[in-house]
């Protein structure tokens, strides 16, 4: 079952990842906790797993330390409902409920054609469900099969929550939008009570601690404790805004915690029927769970904030305290950029008004970079906490060289006119706050290479210096006449290299602040990026188009166009020879910088808004504008050998998957690569791979398709062999062990008669030499090529030997039958030379046979001397040609050179 639908997904996908990046397989992605599903928790013995709904999969937590444990199959559809019953967690997605255990699919429940199932509940040895269609749908869990269904009228009985009371036997409590509760048997499938109206909308259920006591949460904000059996109100109480969750504590306190659609958390003494404390801004986002862990001062929320919390009541005043939390982005990332050189860390900035850092290998060190105490500020000013962040971060930059000393990043934010230092070693805010000279707005930040330095580069025009120690402005460079749009530094701070608003691109004498030059750029740049080593700089400019420039030279180097929309950023990759960019058109181009060529593009779903390549070439990191996540691409030259070919950038991206545009690729999913120890399936057959020909031309001279290892061994195999010869031969010892027959007796005697071999029969017709056939394998193919006239096995056969091998096959020719064998192999080094090919090996090979023959040709001259007169003419020939080529070739690269 599992190989099938592996199998049945690969085929599904194949033709969109596999066809669309020849460089880029799509790795994991990053950064996704939860959403606005609610989770659900399972213990098995003293452990708790909580599940959470993540998109199009689900992930299951250890809620000792929300470590990930598994990662759910990634579905053609949205996850709506996760219940996790034992080891199974059913997942309802796409109009069915999918059973999995371990992260992997093992069945599904009878299909029921009703749209969405939302809501599954347990219920003994049933699953419940609610459809789309305002029906609950009841499985028979062990069976698989459907055991019944209830409809309802949605005009008069819109079905929101369902619930099981304690110890009331196959009954089901089911509440609806219009305030009103019934009771039903599943089992007859009879309605046996109908409640009055609650006077509000019923938007959450559950079974209190005490037998009979429903917990039911409304749209208005009331919380009723309801006795079902005698159908009336227990007690009462009311929150600000909708409940979304309600969860009771039970290890003997009678606290219950509700949830609203703002974030907030309420707590609630029960014995006294009061609010005992409001933990504002809990969550960022609409709260959908609240747990109390069984027996345990511990409460567990999700929400649609992308987050998971715990929080400990450990204190006397019932008030907990955050233990731990797992988050990500709510909001869509804006920029994204790998920190340090070893490519294991991210740093993003987001819609939400934060900056977060993210590991790419272990998920528990995600965090985000304090802002300072706003929980607490917030409480004080009541305030929400997103009033009182930062504004969006619109570009930072980033540099390790100093960050055990000091800040080592600087953000600036959208419409602000400061700019803010923050310390990764700390995960927090830093010590200075830069503002600028003349109260503009801040548009671009960097760092200099040596980690000493931040640039601002402002909307007036105006560059400014600023020392990351102190936080004292050292310099300003003024020149530009409008907003700067990028800033960067050389790997030897001696320049520093802006771009403007102005359509210029300026280049600045680091320590005197004085223009150097002014490139006059055909098109405003709104990116610039910079590859140090080589000081070239990409310029991502208004009319889609690529530009590259030579700090050296001042010049426009390459000019990449292609784009059919905005360029949102750029991205050298770690070795400086290719840039990839992304755009508003949904496509990822890299560009080959020494052929100015495209060589490979894929078109993604979501629109990607940043893009960065590891420092490693590992991966390729990429955010999308509509995703909460940061998606790896694995780069596939690492472990491939990949040919690259030129594309048209201009070609019409058609959305039918033909090579004519850009095919569409599935995004990386959070369960990553194919787990190794899955059953493997037939692998899914690719695009046929392009395999340069032998022979690229007719007038090319090919050295050798050998290692090159392979014929210098052979021109040296004297020389290896007396190197590795013994320096003593092996020695007998002096008294070495023998060992004499004894005859069979009581006593121990020697038998010094003949041996049995003697008197073994011997055949006088049998032979005592053994049969040696005195023709080598070599010799038998140049005796047939000398026939045929066809040469080319002699060479395919001397590839497949190794270098002693071949000396041997060699030095075995025969030369009796008229020098039949000699004149064969000179006769196929002729013809060698002559195809172009191998000229390498055919110099190796011809070495060795007249350093073995030369006696022979020189006592056969006369006979052999029109052959070799002809092989020396060829061989002269060819040599001329390779030596005209690597003379040419250094003539221009000398050009170059001192050009």
């Amino acid at each position: 079952m599992a190989v099938e639908e592996k199998r049945a997904r690969i085929e599904k996908t194949a033709g969109l990842s596999q066809a669309g990046s020849r460089l880029y397989e799509p790795y994991r992605a990053l950064g996704y906790i939860a959403s606005s599903i609610p989770h659900s928790i399972q213990y098995r013995g003293q452990t708790a797993f909580i599940t959470t709904s993540i998109g199009r999969s689900f992930h299951v937590y250890d809620a000792e330390k929300i470590n990930l444990l598994f990662v759910g199959p990634h579905f053609d559809h949205d996850v709506v409902s996760v219940l996790s019953i034992g080891d199974e967690t059913f997942a309802s997605t796409g109009g069915r409920v999918v059973v999995c255990r371990r992260g992997k699919r093992v069945c599904e429940l009878e299909a029921v054609s009703r749209g969405e199932i939302n809501s599954l509940v347990q219920f003994g040895d049933h699953v419940l469900g609610i459809s789309e269609d305002n029906t609950v749908v009841i499985w028979d869990r062990n069976t698989r099969e459907l055991f019944t269904e209830i409809e309802f009228e949605r005009e008069s009985f819109a079905v929101t929550a369902l619930v099981h009371p304690s110890t009331y036997v196959n009954k089901i409590v089911i509440g609806s939008s219009q305030g009103t509760m019934q009771v039903w048997n599943i089992q007859s499938r009879r309605c046996l009570y109908e409640f009055k109206t609650m006077g509000s909308g019923i938007t959450c259920m559950v079974q209190s601690p005490v037998i009979d006591v429903l917990a039911l949460g409304l749209l208005d904000g009331r919380i009723l404790l309801h006795n079902v059996k005698q159908d009336r109100a227990v007690m009462q109480l009311a929150q600000e805004d909708r409940v979304t969750a309600l969860s009771f504590r039970t290890d003997d306190v009678p606290m219950m915690a509700t949830a609203n659609s703002e974030g907030d958390v309420a707590l609630w003494d029960l014995d006294n029927k009061r609010l005992m404390h409001v933990l504002q801004n809990a969550h960022d986002g609409v709260i959908s769970s609240v747990d109390f862990m069984v027996g345990q001062p511990l409460l567990i929320t999700s929400s649609a904030d992308n987050s998971i919390k715990e929080w400990l009541f450990d204190g006397n005043d019932g008030i907990p305290r955050l233990l731990r939390s797992r988050t990500g982005h709510f909001a869509p990332p804006q920029m994204i950029r790998y920190h340090g050189d070893d490519g294991r860390h991210l740093l993003s900035a987001g819609r939400d008004q934060t900056l977060r850092f993210f590991s790419v290998f272990r998920d528990a060190q995600n965090t985000e970079l304090s802002q300072g105490s706003l929980e607490r500020e917030s409480r004080v000013r009541h305030a929400r906490m997103s009033a009182l962040r930062f504004p969006a971060v619109t570009q930072f930059a980033s540099n390790t060289a100093m960050s055990r000393d000091w800040d080592d990043v600087v953000s600036c934010h959208q419409g602000s006119r400061d700019a803010h230092s923050w310390s990764v070693e700390r995960k927090s805010l830093g010590k200075y706050t830069l503002e600028s000279s003349d109260s503009s707005i801040v548009r671009a930040v960097a760092i200099s290479a040596c980690g000493n330095f931040g640039f601002l580069g402002l909307a007036s025009g105006v560059i400014e210096m600023a020392n990351m120690q102190s936080g004292l402005s050292r310099r300003t460079f003024v020149g530009h006449t409008k907003a700067v749009t990028g800033v960067h530094t050389d790997a030897c701070n001696l320049r520093v290299y802006s771009t403007s608003l102005d359509g210029t691109l300026r280049i600045w004498d680091f320590a005197t602040g004085n223009q150097l030059h002014c490139i006059d750029m055909p098109s405003t740049p709104s990116h610039l990026i910079v590859y140090r080593e080589s000081s070239l700089l990409a310029c991502a400019c208004d009319d889609a188009c690529i530009r590259v420039i030579d700090a050296e030279s001042t010049r426009i180097v390459r000019t990449f166009s292609g784009h059919r929309n905005r360029i949102t950023d750029l991205a050298f990759s770690n070795d400086g020879r290719w840039i990839v960019s992304s755009s508003l058109d949904c496509t990822i181009r890299t560009w080959d910088l020494p052929t100015g060529y495209m060589v490979d593009w894929f078109r993604v779903e979501s629109v990607p808004v940043s893009v960065a390549f590891s420092p490693m070439g590992d991966f390729l990191a990429t955010a999308h504008m509509d995703s909460v996540g940061i998606f790896l691409w694995a780069n596939r030259t690492q472990f491939a050998d990949i040919t690259l070919r030129q594309i048209n950038p201009h070609s019409d991206g058609s959305t039918d998957g033909s090579v004519a545009g850009a095919a569409l690729v599935a995004m990386p999913t959070t369960a990553g690569l194919v787990d190794e120890n899955e059953e493997t399936v037939e692998d899914v057959e690719m695009d046929a791979v392009y395999m340069a020909p032998e022979q690229l031309t007719d007038n090319m001279v090919t050295l050798s398709s050998q290692p090159k290892s392979k014929w210098q061994t052979l021109m040296n195999l004297a020389t290896i062999k007396k190197r590795n010869m013994p320096e003593k031969p092996a020695q007998v010892p002096e008294l070495a062990p023998f060992f004499l027959p004894t005859t069979m007796s009581v006593e121990h005697q020697f038998d010094f008669g003949t041996s049995d071999a003697a008197n073994i029969p011997t055949d006088p017709t049998s032979s005592k030499l053994i049969s040696v056939s005195s023709e080598s394998q070599l010799a038998r193919i140049l005796y047939n090529a000398h026939t045929s006239r066809v040469y080319a096995p002699v060479f395919e056969y001397l590839k497949t030997l190794n270098p002693s091998a071949i000396d041997v096959e060699i030095r075995s020719l025969p030369v009796d039958d008229q020098l039949k064998a000699l004149k064969a192999f000179v006769c196929a080094t002729t013809c060698q030379l002559k195809s172009k090919r191998d000229f390498e090996l055919a110099q190796a090979y011809l070495h060795v046979f007249i350093a073995v023959f030369t006696d022979i040709i020189k006592a056969n001259a006369r006979e052999l001397e029109p052959l070799l007169a002809e092989l020396r003419n060829e061989l002269k020939a060819q040599w001329d040609t390779v030596d005209n080529l690597i003379r040419y070739s250094a003539c221009m690269i000398e050009f170059m050179r001192t050009k």
